[in-house]
């Protein structure tokens, strides 16, 4: 059923499918970077953990055969997981359509290798496209790893004779970096990235972040993104602005204060330690695989209450009302883009100290 088929009854009669047809798996809760606008560098996550082959094996290997898409990342970076190759391999083995998000940094021999071919689409984040710029948004000095590492997957590609995977950058889009835009354009196209790039707007969870919303400065923001798709046109580079241009996103979230919502009618989110979130930004799991299987919690009360609040503004969730999921979220509320005072934030995280 597509979106505009369920929208027409957003207050909770939709029915959710039997099993989920997408699930989201993140397969670690470590990332290798500390990037200046990430949530990692401002909350600390509940447990370290990681899942194993085997307990991948036990616990979520038996409902695949009936999804229809798998994503290897929510929160995290997916290439820290130890097992990461083993788990992609046994996804492939089901056909089913594959994505991740990663800094590409952590990319080997073996896992690129496994990957191109068979996964689907490939999102790579880089914010700042000199070195400079690239280790003080992104916290290190790896531009050039990441250049590397995106050179070997366009090779091995062209070896093969694959499309596979479809490569994608993602960029945040702060009032400061708005202006590089432009830049990530020619990074992609230098990259041979089919499905362009993808400008996500900044929440801020720090203070010293706010100032750098977008909505902070609505014209700038208008004026850049526009110049920057023309830009993109010019090149023959696909861009998106995530969260949609500001009046198309006021206009969507003008009602809800979200856009109409339906993933947990289609999904589920898991986590390493085996909580089971109805999204990937919401802040209660509805559920633990170390307790019940995945077609318990999928049919369960607990999801079956959250669902009722996703789209109905009488009794909406907390977390749907200030909802930060990038395709969702309002971009010009101030209360869902400010994170800056927050003491936990989704999936049981907590602010440092």
């Amino acid at each position: 059923m597509t979106d505009e088929e369920m929208s027409g009854d957003l207050l909770g009669a939709i029915k959710p499918s039997t099993l989920p047809l997408h699930m989201d798996i993140d397969l670690s809760s470590k990332c290798n970077l500390r990037c200046s606008f990430c949530h990692l560098s401002y909350f600390n996550v509940p447990n370290s953990s990681q899942i194993s082959f085997e307990y991948f094996m036990e616990k979520i290997d038996p409902i695949l055969k009936q999804l229809k898409s798998v994503t290897l990342f929510s929160k995290y970076e997916p290439l820290t997981c130890r097992d990461f190759v083993k788990i992609f391999n046994r996804i492939s083995e089901y056909g089913i359509e594959t994505y991740f998000s990663t800094n590409a940094i952590l990319f080997t021999e073996e896992s690129i290798e496994a990957i191109v071919g068979r996964l689907r689409w490939l999102t790579v984040s880089v914010t700042g496209f000199n070195r400079e710029d690239y280790a003080r948004h992104m916290g290190a000095d790896r531009l050039d790893k990441v250049v590397a590492n995106l050179r070997a997957i366009n090779e091995l590609k062209r070896k093969r004779g694959v499309h596979y995977p479809m490569l994608r950058i993602s960029t945040v889009g702060m009032l400061d970096t708005l202006e590089d835009l432009p830049r990530a354009v020619d990074f992609a196209k230098e990259h041979q990235a089919e499905e362009g790039v993808q400008v996500t707007a900044l929440i801020a969870y720090g203070e010293e972040m706010v100032e750098r919303m977008p909505l902070k400065d609505r014209e700038r923001f208008v004026r850049l993104t526009q110049e920057a798709l023309r830009y993109a046109r010019e090149q023959g580079v696909r861009m998106a602005l995530q969260s949609g241009g500001m009046e198309e996103n006021q206009a969507a979230t003008r009602e809800l204060g979200h856009r109409p919502c339906f993933l947990p009618w289609r999904r589920l989110s898991v986590q390493p330690d085996g909580a089971v979130y109805p999204c990937p930004v919401s802040y209660k799991p509805v559920g633990n695989l170390a307790e019940s299987s995945l077609e318990e919690i999928w049919n369960g009360s607990a999801l079956e209450a959250f669902r009722a609040g996703v789209n109905d503004p009488a009794r909406m969730n907390p977390e749907c009302r200030g909802c930060t999921h990038c395709r969702h979220k309002s971009i010009i509320r101030e209360d869902a883009n400010d994170y800056s005072k927050a003491d936990v934030f989704f999936a049981g995280m907590v602010r440092k100290n």
